[in-house]
């Protein structure tokens, strides 16, 4: 796939960032009954996982706050915080650069094989920069779906 992928990751958070520029911080917060968490959830979540396969799984320094970890990493929930979240504002802020930060720092380490595999929950092993940063663009997909279905949801 090659260098491709940082222009996939532009534009794939580009219709992330498209689909959450309308929020306000209240309509971000709100939990659509039968669901754990939000639009913030979502969205901090994408930054943190992003943040997390394109660096820390291959041994770089975080480019984002520790406190995404507390509030947006896999089996957390905004029914379980008790701490002031970054702004909505914040997140987007993040959003926006990670797709440059990523395209700065790892062109021609694309091939670079990780020295410790993550597997997926769904069982899917990745041991390169790229299988990571391709993984990411299914993951952000996925979310972008939850967050729709969730503007539907609470805009109605």
């Amino acid at each position: 796939m090659g260098e491709i992928i940082f222009s996939q990751l532009e534009f794939i958070r580009g219709q992330t960032l498209k689909i959450a520029q309308d929020l306000s911080e209240e309509q971000a917060d709100i939990i659509p009954a039968k669901f754990r968490n939000n639009i913030r959830w979502n969205l901090g979540h994408i930054a943190f996982v992003q943040d997390a396969f394109a660096f820390q799984l291959n041994g770089r320094p975080s480019l984002i706050s520790a406190q995404y970890r507390s509030f947006f990493a896999n089996g957390t929930s905004p029914e379980n915080w008790t701490e002031d979240v970054p702004r909505l504002a914040d997140i987007v802020e993040v959003l926006e650069q990670q797709p440059k930060q990523i395209a700065s720092i790892l062109p021609g380490k694309l091939d670079e094989r990780v020295s410790k595999p993550y597997t997926t929950s769904s069982g899917f092993t990745l041991d390169t920069i790229e299988g990571f940063l391709n993984f990411t663009l299914y993951h952000e997909g996925m979310h972008f779906s939850v967050i729709k279905m969730y503007k539907k949801l609470i805009q109605s």
